[in-house]
């Protein structure tokens, strides 16, 4: 406890001494970005110390725009939502094992045009420790741009991030993981937007039987679904019902992932030595 008071006071220093240059802060609605929305709405000194910047992309899922603004309006935020398609480029389209570097990077050019367009010193993002543990290519990105991850600096892992927003009354603290749709199709393979719909359709379903971490995979007309192992009962009891909805959302065969959910599962197949030069810093030994 000693020590995590101590990395919370260090967390509280990052986040106000940034504010003393204003920073625009790229926002989710998720619980490490609300995280430090919330202290620096706490710490600054006038309002428009802080604004917040949302992506409005193809690849958002559904009810992460109204969270977000529900969540900076709570906490009298300014929010700048930036409606981009981040399918132009061929990187992102094709779903190279990249795809996340290059559109972190093309996403983070807007927010500091906002930056220089207010005048701030600084964009900030909620990357936490955790997330230079994994294959996250997209952090290489972050650090290319110059952006500052508090969270990380500070030391929190994503343990941390949950206790502390609980701990200030967050109640997006129990918020599971929403990664971008992406996420759910195959690397080297063309993303097909069309099917962005009948995932949310499909995740929103399996989260109404009371399913929390939940996962629809797309291998063209075929789904894969993961949940937590110890969610497998709620499947089978409802196995008729989730095999007529995907059907009906267009899915051939609905099959379930019998090792469970796993965030970034599609990663599994990519080689050792691939990931190693996104992400140099990860030990895989």
């Amino acid at each position: 406890m000693e020590n995590f008071n101590s990395q919370k006071e260090k967390l509280d220093k990052i986040i106000k001494d940034l504010l003393e240059d204003k920073f625009v802060l790229a926002f989710s609605g998720g619980v490490d970005s609300s995280l430090i929305l919330k202290l620096a709405s706490d710490f600054r000194k006038k309002r428009n110390d802080i604004v917040a910047i949302m992506y409005n992309t193809n690849t958002t899922p559904d009810g992460d725009l109204e969270n977000a603004q529900n969540l900076a309006d709570e906490m009298d935020v300014e929010l700048r939502i930036v409606n981009i398609d981040v399918f132009d480029n061929d990187h992102i389209k094709n779903n190279s094992i990249d795809r996340c570097y290059h559109c972190k990077s093309f996403l983070f050019e807007q927010a500091f045009k906002l930056r220089d367009e207010l005048g701030y010193k600084h964009v900030v993002d909620g990357s936490n420790l955790d997330d230079y543990k994994v294959f996250r290519p997209g952090v290489r990105a972050l650090n290319d741009k110059g952006v500052i991850s508090p969270l990380k600096d500070a030391g929190f892992s994503k343990k941390m991030v949950r206790a502390y927003a609980k701990e200030l009354g967050l109640e997006v603290y129990k918020r599971p993981s929403a990664p971008c749709l992406a996420t759910r199709f195959p690397y080297n393979q063309l993303i097909d937007t069309q099917k962005f719909d009948s995932i949310n359709k499909a995740e929103a379903f399996l989260k109404s039987l009371g399913l929390k971490n939940v996962r629809v995979r797309v291998y063209g007309d075929n789904s894969r679904i993961e949940v937590d192992k110890d969610d497998f009962d709620v499947v089978f009891k409802n196995t008729s019902e989730i095999v007529k909805t995907l059907k009906k959302l267009g899915f051939k065969y609905v099959n379930l992932d019998l090792e469970g959910y796993r965030s970034g599962s599609m990663d599994e197949v990519i080689k050792k030595e691939d990931k190693l030069k996104l992400n140099p810093w990860l030990d895989y030994e």
